[in-house]
């Protein structure tokens, strides 16, 4: 067995033998101090697995405390002490303080061991932070600050207090954000005066602090004393995330939601509060607000109007859609993308005739975008694609095109039968635009019809467009000779020529049988383009079923185009079938080369007969090894042959291979 699944199994097996001797506590606890990034990480997972398991153990939980308290020691790597650190925060107590408080003593450590001090409520932890401090400096002084301020102690209050006045700002600057944490009385009073002395090096700290402070003081349930802090961190003086994080956190202690101050906001020249006071618009509970704040629309600057665009849409009531509908039109470029936007988002079949009215007037191609991908996004499933159905009548041609990639993008079944009136048509964009959709769209149920529809084309130039979209619904007819019936049905009834055309293309989508009877009968048909069309779809034809017939046109060609597209086809059917080498497909490729004409056939059929992997491949290209027009293709095409068989037929692949060093010229 492995060493690492032994190691696995007996992972699991301490899993299953709780609790732990202390043999295996101690080799597990041996193998973690070892930790770094990396490296094996399991015997950490494993003490994870141990402490959730002894959550209702106290006994097996001071043992793990215990044994977390050995990873401290200076032996282990600093992933190890960390690691502890991180799970003492959880089930440490009085027992580790120690080993955290020497932690406490090196730079490099100090900064792990207060995530477990801070988090520890015990006065001892507090003890331990505070009597650290007077030595502590630079970053670790920080650490130390802020570890104390998870602590709601008042003795560490006046110590902060103090430090709050220090003449180093990051210093004085920690102090107070830590004070700001604790949110309570003394801090309170301790920063009120700290506001009045503070210097600008430590302004933001005293905004910062005051701004947790009045968060813990909401949380608690005192909304006076917040929102009067709050109300103080909103003059134009704070900084401007102060300012926008007491607003939001006002509106949410307002008793009405913040409709009024939003008001007030919207109303007044301070630009910047403006867009938090919309985005608190969507969640009011007013019955009034959406009429309220839809008036103030116009009154807004343009990148704000696209917030109350949003704001509004997402209340989604009857005055809140009346007025983000009518934005559509706005004169603003980014306002009308933003309600047009909104409206694909929100809305349903009752919003198909705005959007499609906007088509004939969008002023960009983007907008026109803008105005599908709406259309395309509008709830309401088969609703919306009848609404949309219906805008296709009176629509321009330019806006049926647009229209008909919609109900392409929406996979919209119900549209087919329209689709197909409209392909039936004369006008060539928008007969090409409907095929295009049909493809997408059509089902297999629906092949017969597309099939006639491509049969009575009346716009010659979407020819293409329409053979396209049969030939994606032959597709996903899944038995071929269902697609093979509906194609050759259809033929029976045409005796003009470009339908025949259109028809015998698609036959190769539908190979069986009695399809590869009809192009071969279509092969031999007195009018040339016919047999043109034919022959083109033999040589696409899927499987080797077509060789004999393509074989015969490939020897007896009626010109030199369909000798090519014959010889062509047989490579690479013969290139298929390599995957399965033997001595039919060899016979195959020795009539290739009786028939080849030229040395660019036979380079052609080297170009296959190198990928078969067999002893008879390579006695047929040494044949040619004589000939210097392909003799650098023979030479590749034996090497790659002989290599391909020597595990097999070593010998039949030297020989190859010392007959090419013997006929070097």
């Amino acid at each position: 067995m492995k060493p690492r699944t032994c190691a696995i199994l007996a992972a699991c097996c301490i899993t299953l033998a709780l609790p732990l001797s202390a043999a295996d506590l101690s080799q597990l606890m041996a193998e973690a101090a070892k930790y770094e990034s990396g490296r094996n990480i399991e015997p950490l997972q494993k003490l994870e697995q141990l402490l959730r398991e002894s959550a209702a153990k106290p006994g097996q939980r001071a043992e793990l405390e215990a044994a977390l308290v050995k990873l401290l020691v200076p032996s282990a790597t600093f992933e190890a002490r960390r690691f502890a650190c991180r799970q003492l925060m959880v089930i440490g107590t009085d027992a580790s303080l120690p080993a955290l408080a020497e932690l406490l003593k090196t730079d490099e450590t100090v900064g792990i061991a207060c995530l477990a001090l801070g988090s520890q409520r015990s006065p001892k932890a507090v003890e331990i932070l505070r009597n650290a401090l007077p030595a502590a400096r630079g970053r670790a002084r920080l650490q130390l600050i802020s570890a104390l301020g998870n602590h709601l102690d008042a003795q560490s209050a006046k110590v902060l207090a103090e430090m709050g006045r220090d003449a180093d700002a990051a210093v004085a600057g920690a102090a107070m954000v830590a004070l700001g944490k604790m949110a309570n009385e003394s801090s309170g009073e301790t920063m009120a005066a700290l506001g009045k002395e503070a210097r600008p090096a430590t302004a933001w700290a005293v905004a910062e602090a005051s701004l947790l402070m009045a968060e813990q003081l909401a949380a608690a349930g005192d909304r006076k004393a917040a929102s009067a802090i709050y109300a103080e961190l909103l003059r134009p003086a704070q900084p401007i995330h102060i300012q926008r994080g007491a607003l939001a956190a006002l509106l949410r202690l307002d008793t009405d939601g913040g409709e009024q101050r939003i008001l007030d906001v919207l109303h007044g020249s301070d630009a910047a509060l403006k867009p938090v006071a919309i985005a608190a618009i969507g969640p009011l509970k007013s019955g009034g607000a959406s009429e309220k704040f839809a008036a103030e629309l116009s009154k807004l600057q343009p990148c704000e109007q696209v917030l109350m665009i949003e704001a509004l849409a997402s209340r989604s009531d009857a005055a809140a859609r009346s007025a983000v509908r009518a934005e559509v039109t706005a004169s603003k470029a980014e306002v009308r993308r933003a309600a047009i936007i909104a409206v694909g988002k929100r809305e349903d079949a009752s919003a198909v005739a705005l959007l499609s009215k906007t088509l004939a007037s969008a002023k960009s191609p983007e907008e026109l975008q803008d105005i599908e991908l709406a259309l395309a996004s509008l709830q309401g499933n088969s609703a919306t694609d009848q609404a949309i159905v219906a805008e296709l009548k009176p629509s321009s041609a330019d806006a049926k095109i647009r229209l008909f990639s919609v109900l392409a993008l929406r996979g919209a079944p119900a549209a087919v039968p329209a689709l197909l009136a409209e392909a039936g048509g004369s006008n060539t964009a928008t007969v090409q635009a409907a095929f295009r959709a049909l493809g997408t769209i059509a089902a297999a149920a629906d092949l017969p019809a597309l099939l006639e529809t491509l049969a009575n084309l009346k716009a010659a130039d979407a020819r293409a467009d329409a053979e396209s979209a049969a030939a994606r619904t032959l597709a996903k007819v899944a038995e071929v000779s269902r697609r093979s019936e509906a194609v050759r049905a259809e033929l029976t009834k045409r005796s003009d020529i470009e339908s025949r055309c259109s028809l015998l293309r698609l036959l190769a989508n539908a190979a069986d049988a009695k399809s590869l009877a009809g192009l071969k009968a279509a092969a031999g048909d007195q009018e040339p383009r016919i047999r043109e069309v034919a022959v083109c779809a033999l040589a696409a034809w899927p499987d080797a079923t077509a060789w004999d017939t393509l074989l015969a046109i490939y020897r007896q060609p009626e010109n030199d185009t369909h000798r090519t597209l014959a010889l062509r086809a047989l490579v690479r059917l013969a290139d298929d079938l390599n995957a399965k080498p033997d001595a039919a497909l060899m016979e195959r490729y020795r009539r290739l080369l009786a028939g080849a004409r030229g040395d660019d056939d036979r380079k052609l059929i080297l170009s296959a007969l190198a990928g078969a992997a067999h002893p008879d491949a390579l006695q047929i290209a040494l044949s040619l090894l004589s000939n210097s027009g392909v003799r650098a293709e023979t030479e590749l095409a034996v090497k790659k042959i002989a290599e391909s068989i020597k595990a097999q037929h070593p010998q039949s692949a030297q020989e190859a291979l010392q007959c090419l060093k013997s006929t070097k010229p």
